[in-house]
């Protein structure tokens, strides 16, 4: 009887053990998911705070000129060059009116509509080192929209250019320039792009993007609109696309009067 009482009462012990380990899993769990979850988000290139500046002033005079009209878009962004902000500062975010004025299929603010694959990227700095924008090497696997002048050609690569990055400073010490409800293309991945042609820089802004993966569609951005295609089916989307660059813009309805 004494060792049946000892053998329930270590038998009730070890299932108390059990049970405080399976909670404790579950809760390690829970709390693990939002950090990996965090850890997948892509915030562009990593662009040297120091080299960047000098590999620009070593820059051949053509590359020089078109790499300062570019970074030029982009001054006067943060308060102050982002490497005299406060060494506790781990990041700037900043916005625009962008994501009130985009439709889901931005074709009117588009010069061109492109799908392909991202095959580099690089961040750079502003001019005067108060922001960073990344730029997508862009390979072109077909040309739904193409610039008035015909200069996108499948199997060619052209440039996307999207504000953001991140900064590495000295000590490797990294900082996180965003722009609120944008998301930036992912290297070796396929994108459904909006472009916006920028003559100064000769290149491209992403107006937006739509990742292609394993026959569904993924906003690149955050917005109610995009979302409405989230999920959506590759080819349909494709189809609806060009269906609608075909149709062209269309004129308002006429209002009826009432009688």
């Amino acid at each position: 009887m004494k060792s049946a009482a000892v053998a329930l009462f270590l038998g009730f012990f070890i299932g108390l053990a059990a049970i405080q380990m399976v909670r404790t899993g579950a809760a390690t769990s829970l709390q693990e998911k939002p950090i990996k979850a965090a850890s997948d988000e892509y915030l562009g290139p990593i662009v040297d705070y120091d080299l960047d500046f000098q590999a620009a002033t070593l820059a051949n005079p053509k590359e020089r000129e078109l790499r300062e009209a570019r970074g030029r878009r982009y001054n006067k962004r943060a308060p102050e060059p982002l490497g005299e902000l406060p060494p506790n500062w781990v990041g700037y975010a900043t916005g625009t009116d962008w994501v009130l004025g985009v439709p889901a299929l931005p074709l009117a603010q588009s010069d061109a509509v492109i799908v392909g694959d991202v095959s580099a990227s690089e961040a750079h700095l502003s001019n005067d080192r108060t922001a960073v924008y990344s730029e997508f090497s862009i390979r072109i696997d077909e040309v739904l929209k193409n610039h008035l002048d015909g200069s996108l050609k499948v199997g060619e690569v052209t440039v996307g250019e999207r504000e953001g990055g991140v900064v590495r400073f000295q000590g490797s010490r990294l900082f996180e320039y965003t722009v609120y409800h944008q998301g930036m293309p992912r290297p070796n991945r396929t994108y459904l792009f909006f472009l916006s042609g920028n003559k100064q820089g000769g290149d491209y802004v992403i107006v937006t993007a739509y990742e292609l993966r394993r026959g569904q569609v993924i906003p690149l951005d955050d917005s109610p609109a995009f979302a409405s295609y989230n999920g959506y089916d590759e080819h349909e989307f494709l189809t609806k696309v060009r269906r609608e660059i075909v149709r062209g813009p269309q004129p308002p309805r006429e209002r009826k009067e009432a009688k």
